[in-house]
């Protein structure tokens, strides 16, 4: 009787993964692709003319003299950035919905995995893992979704709070250099950058006046750059007298996930992204982004830190 009952528990386990496959391949991923477009496709192209608009009344505002007509273009422009933040939330709607009600589709798989790395808000990434959780399980065991988890797995070892990740690589100047070599020494400010990156290039006056002001304190930054082309990242440097700092070249291939990366190992994607390490080697600062807002947020917490 038991071993009966074995087979029939069997038969049922291989009945479910076949049923599984096969409500995978009832709709093809070009199909999802073009339903979840139709949804979509409006709501961009309303942000992409937003943009534009955008774009035009920046040249205006450079243009004017009249202080008047200069706080009412910079009105408009604060409004349009308003807008444009409101379709965003309605497009990640829009994408959450259809993957909700498409559990067993590849598509939604994809969607998440680019969501999770393009995102900073720790609110959406709960939803972003709630919804995965709740797709399909071949899915969530397919290759693409290992990847995925490691992915996760890499937002946890890096986040604030977390220990940072150790890394042994080799500088501009072919010089070791480890993460743990400055722990119990040095606060270490991690600057992810590439020579092609506006913002992440407009943020090195600022991080070359912080390092004036706190490397003599125990501030210690490597920039670690995804470049493909080292001559680019190399001109780059001198352009901008960053040589002060330490510098490594680690390109990520986006379509790979490879533990070892470094970029990988501090689940990091879009750039630029900053991470502040205190001595004792924890993660106590985290920021995707450039700008003022993020600046003055990283200085703060130095002031904190060195005059505690």
């Amino acid at each position: 009787m038991i071993m009966a009952q074995n087979a029939k528990e069997n038969n049922s386990s291989k009945m479910g993964k076949l049923e599984t496959k096969k409500e995978i391949k009832k709709n093809t991923y070009a199909d999802d692709e073009i339903r979840l477009s139709k949804l979509t496709t409006p709501i961009y192209d309303e942000i992409h003319s937003n943009n534009e608009l955008i774009a035009k009344k920046y040249n205006l505002l450079n243009k004017l003299s009249d202080p008047t007509a200069k706080i009412k273009t910079q009105k408009d422009i604060d409004s349009l950035f308003k807008i444009n933040d409101e379709l965003e939330s309605q497009a990640t709607s829009v994408q959450f919905n259809f993957i909700r009600n498409n559990p067993s589709s590849f598509l939604s798989l994809d969607r998440l995995t680019l969501m999770l790395k393009n995102n900073a808000e720790l609110s959406i990434n709960d939803t972003i893992k709630l919804l995965f959780y709740n797709l399909n399980k071949y899915i969530q065991n397919s290759a693409s979704g290992k990847k995925f988890k490691l992915i996760l797995v890499n937002e946890k070892k890096s986040e604030v709070g977390s220990i940072a990740p150790d890394f042994n690589l080799k500088d501009i100047n072919n010089k070791e250099i480890s993460l743990s070599g400055f722990q119990h020494n040095k606060f270490v400010l991690l600057d992810f950058w590439a020579s092609w990156c506006e913002p992440c290039r407009d943020d090195m006056p600022f991080l070359k006046s912080i390092f004036k002001t706190y490397s003599k304190k125990g501030l210690e930054i490597i920039g670690i750059s995804k470049d493909d082309d080292l001559l680019s990242w190399r001109k780059a440097i001198d352009k901008d007298s960053t040589q002060i700092w330490r510098h490594i070249s680690a390109p990520l291939k986006f379509q790979e996930i490879d533990s070892s990366e470094v970029t990988n190992k501090f689940a990091v994607y879009p750039i630029p992204v900053k991470i502040l390490i205190n001595k004792e080697g924890v993660i106590i600062g985290r920021w995707m982004g450039g700008g003022t807002e993020i600046m003055a947020n990283l200085q703060k917490l130095l002031n904190k830190s060195f005059n505690n």
